[in-house]
């Protein structure tokens, strides 16, 4: 571990948001609770974070009429705090980091619970970059074309 993880063990929690209810997909199933690859599409992204040890809490924010189905599969940890969405992602995200208070943290990684491609390399960039910056995002440079119709404009990478 380097100087700058060994700065941030422990002291980095996590809100993982996974409160919608995936209306567009048009199921009666929450997208962040159907199954990938036979696992629940939320559990791919806790148990990332529960692999990280730079990661001390995770707070996975959940419909409250969902708290029996995310109990089935979430494992029993107690890193992780069930915590119930509100009526907007801003009001999740905030309830979340609400339930992490207290906790002597000094980051907060936030990812979208129904985005199964997190991965450990990314968790342990952000916690790095987060050293020397106030804020950090992942991104991926595009490689596809790139077509803008709007007002006849085209522009192709």
């Amino acid at each position: 571990m380097h100087n700058q993880q060994a700065f941030l063990a422990g002291n980095t929690g996590a809100v993982i948001v996974a409160a919608g209810f995936g209306s567009r997909m048009g199921s009666g199933i929450p997208k962040q609770f159907q199954a990938l690859g036979g696992r629940p599409v939320l559990l791919w992204s806790v148990e990332v974070m529960l692999q990280c040890e730079d990661i001390a809490a995770i707070a996975v924010v959940i419909p409250a009429s969902e708290r029996d189905r995310a109990k089935e599969f979430l494992p029993s940890n107690s890193r992780i705090l069930l915590v119930d969405g509100g009526t907007t992602r801003t009001e999740s995200v905030r309830n979340g980091l609400k339930a992490l208070e207290g906790r002597g943290l000094k980051n907060v990684l936030i990812h979208d619970g129904a985005r199964p491609g997190l991965s450990q390399p990314v968790v342990h960039e952000l916690i790095a970059a987060l050293a020397d910056a106030d804020a950090a995002a992942p991104a991926l440079p595009v490689t596809d074309a790139l077509k803008d119709n709007r007002a006849g404009l085209k522009s192709v990478s």
